[in-house]
């Protein structure tokens, strides 16, 4: 039943969206607004009822379009891209809004497991701007580049961060920033930092970096180059003025990828490596901490050898999923009236419930991409 209902959905989101892109191309902005906002809706009913590895990039996808119809409706697609180019104040500053991520994460620093090296860089770096009474030459970290494979904690580090300072947290994708709706998008970077002056203490966290700052071949188009010309820019600014409560943290999987004019401009660029024993532990006790088990949490930290924390939630999740199917094997013939009063059977996980997660989940990070991160580790530190 739940996969009859996904297939009906990924039909009528590819329909909303082939909607709202003829509707975009005939120039009528509202209406290809109103189904891109509709995908939005159904995005969400996918990520709702599709696994945990799946239902992030859906819950995401989701936003993305919802932003993109709202910024449609609104008519702000057409002042940007208007006459020379030119982007007024207050409109950049309604896309940013539209863009970026701005909230106050509840994440903490218990809730990412390991990592206590990389932990301490970065509560050293939003300490010391708020420590009034310190030598001159004593100066704070302001720009951390976090790099590794995916799935390792970036992300969550950066909004711990945030957290902790109870800061504003814009998180900008650099891909939102790219987008084709925008054509004035050096401006729009120049916004984003403005803005994250004024609502300071905040935290900038440009996720996706190397999608723009890539190393400047012949293979670069211009519009790239003037984003990233800007973004190095910025980024400069806030390395030599004075101590704005301000933290930038740039994150990428792909630090081979990157130009070195923006590797140069972070003060300190951390490797968040895949975690080890006692970090896999720590990780499958945060994630199963509400679940009885008596299994034992080093011996799944053995099994779970190179695999980053996210293939971690993973396995815990479809560990618990086998567990419901096996307690409720008739739950996806409920009716909607049987499913309002139906009352969720469980049971302690055992053995064969991870023996069927570990034998569909596999570690995203393969070997050969591991041994690149050590050397780029050596080449310019972290």
């Amino acid at each position: 039943m739940s996969e009859i209902r996904q297939g009906i959905l990924r039909a009528q989101l590819q329909k909303e969206l082939a909607r709202a892109r003829k509707l975009e191309k005939k120039g009528d902005q509202k209406g290809a607004g109103f189904h891109f906002n509709k995908a939005g809706a159904i995005s969400r009913k996918l990520a709702e009822i599709s696994p945990h590895r799946r239902a992030e990039a859906m819950y995401h996808n989701a936003g993305e379009y919802e932003r993109l119809g709202n910024t449609l409706q609104s008519g702000q697609a057409e002042g940007i891209a208007r006459e020379k180019g030119h982007v007024e104040k207050q409109v950049a500053d309604a896309v940013i809004d539209n863009l970026i991520v701005s909230v106050k994460p509840d994440i903490t620093w218990e809730q990412i497991g390991g990592l206590p090296d990389v932990k301490r860089t970065i509560k050293e770096a939003i300490v010391l701007p708020f420590i009034k009474e310190k030598p001159p030459f004593i100066k704070s970290t302001r720009t951390i580049l976090l790099y590794g494979p995916p799935g390792t904690g970036k992300t969550l580090l950066a909004k711990a961060a945030s957290n902790t300072l109870s800061a504003t947290f814009f998180e900008a994708r650099i891909s939102s920033l790219l987008s084709k709706y925008f054509g004035e998008s050096s401006k729009l970077i120049h916004a984003l930092f403005s803005k994250a002056r004024k609502e300071e203490p905040s935290v900038v966290f440009m996720d996706e970096l190397d999608s723009v700052a890539t190393s400047r071949g012949g293979g670069m188009n211009e519009a790239t180059r003037r984003v990233l010309g800007e973004f190095l820019t910025q980024i400069e600014g806030f390395n030599t003025k004075k101590e704005d409560k301000v933290l930038i943290i740039g994150a990428t999987n792909k630090p081979w990828d990157l130009d070195e004019a923006i590797i140069s401009r972070f003060q300190r660029k951390i490797y968040v490596p895949l975690p080890d024993a006692k970090a896999r532990k720590a990780i499958f006790k945060i994630h199963l901490e509400d679940a009885k088990s008596s299994l034992d949490l080093d011996e799944l930290a053995d099994r779970s050898e190179g695999f980053s924390g996210r293939d971690i939630s993973t396995v815990c999740h479809e560990a618990i999923s086998h567990m419901v199917r096996e307690m409720n094997p008739n739950l996806t013939e409920l009716s909607a009236e049987q499913v309002s009063r139906y009352r969720l059977k469980s049971r302690p996980l055992k053995e064969s419930d991870f023996q069927a997660a570990f034998g569909k989940i596999r570690p995203a990070t393969r070997k050969a991409e591991l041994e690149k991160y050590v050397q780029w580790q050596k080449d310019f530190g972290g």
